[in-house]
């Protein structure tokens, strides 16, 4: 195995991590399983107002973290594919864009929780 291969391996375990972590305790606070704490969550001036802008906040950006699942899956497959059909460092470059449009979506459910936590 190469060692770019070796490489790519904590790169895609990240991203499926990252997905996994982000969903899971977004589901929590939307479900009220996770009170409006100090310690996780989607942190912002105005998610931690209130619990109920906490709540709201969650719940609002849940259903778009729900796309970190395909971009994981796509980019796991995708990484896999290039380093095995192109070899060098290409995996650990489709990796690194797959983790980049996870931030992206991450940004983006943050945006959209802080205006429901507005609204609360």
């Amino acid at each position: 195995m190469s060692e770019e291969a070796v490489g790519l391996v904590p790169l895609l375990f990240s991203v499926v991590m990252l997905a996994a972590l982000c969903i899971g305790v977004t589901r929590a606070a939307a479900d009220g399983r996770l009170p409006h704490n100090g310690g996780v969550g989607i942190r912002t001036r105005r998610t931690t107002r209130s619990p109920e802008a906490w709540y709201a906040g969650h719940a609002a950006a849940l259903p778009v973290l729900g796309w970190l699942w395909w971009v994981a899956a796509l980019t796991v497959v995708g990484a896999v594919v290039m380093q095995w059909q192109l070899g060098g460092a290409w995996g650990i470059v489709a990796g690194l864009v797959g983790l980049a449009v996870e931030v992206v979506i991450l940004s983006y459910a943050t945006y959209l929780a802080g205006r429901a936590a507005d609204r609360a």
